[in-house]
């Protein structure tokens, strides 16, 4: 009966491995064709402007995309480096009273820009001294992740709202907009990298990471993610943490 147990929790611990094995390759394919695209696209706009096949006006007016590229490039590294780093043996959770309110105001802040640019309202509903008793890098990096997600697939004028809630001793964290929305293909695929990448209303780019992200660090906190979703209706994001030591 042991050897039975142990032959099924080998095979159990094979499949996981194997599974994450696949992710990873997935994920450094994915990050070194973004950056061989980046690199290849850099060196062709020097090199004409080297040899002179391109005037200078054109040379100008190709940097916007470069810049969008670069920026996307720069997102997926500074993701990397935060999966990588809470994937250390080093890393341990570090569980403090966060006020979800405060930590909202910082995160939506740093998105002015892309808020103003498409016009966009967001609206905190709930109680704002609720707090959760979590890790703040995580829980930071998760919410972040979401609202720039809401942001890229939202239309101009959309109105997204987070919706922060207590029942018991778990801790309800909602992101909802009235964007794009997903079809039930692409739903299926949310954390797995596959039909990767995409590209939001404004044709910001996305490599597919920080979902793939969100729910390792969800699960790292203890935690559950649930996502629902309708094309041309919009996307609801849910988190729920159990808020105790």
């Amino acid at each position: 009966m042991r050897n039975n147990k142990t032959t099924l929790e080998l095979e159990q611990l094979i499949a996981q491995l194997e599974e994450e094995n696949e992710l990873k390759t997935k994920w450094l394919s994915l990050v070194a064709h973004d950056f061989k695209g980046l690199f290849s696209n850099i060196k062709y706009l020097l090199d004409a402007m080297t040899d002179q096949s391109i005037t200078p006006e054109i040379f100008m007016s190709m940097l916007p995309e470069l810049k969008q590229i670069s920026e996307k490039n720069s997102k997926t590294i500074q993701s990397t480096f935060a999966w990588v780093n809470a994937q250390t043996c080093g890393f341990k959770i570090d569980k403090k009273p966060i006020l979800i309110h405060n930590l909202y105001l910082e995160i939506v802040e740093n998105f002015d820009k892309e808020i103003a640019n498409k016009e966009l309202s967001f609206e905190y509903k709930g109680n704002t001294s609720l707090a959760v008793n979590t890790d703040r890098f995580l829980l930071r990096f998760i919410i972040k992740e979401l609202v720039e997600n809401s942001i890229k697939y939202s239309n101009n004028g959309d109105v997204i709202e987070l919706i922060a809630n207590s029942e018991s001793d778990i801790i309800s964290i909602t992101l909802k907009d009235n964007g794009v929305g997903m079809k039930s293909s692409r739903l299926n695929t949310i954390g797995t990298l596959d039909d990767a990448p995409y590209t939001g209303t404004m044709q910001e780019k996305g490599a597919g990471l920080s979902l793939v992200i969100v729910k390792d660090f969800v699960e790292m906190l203890g935690g559950t993610i649930s996502i629902s979703s309708v094309e041309g209706v919009g996307t609801k994001v849910k988190i729920e943490l159990r808020d105790n030591d």
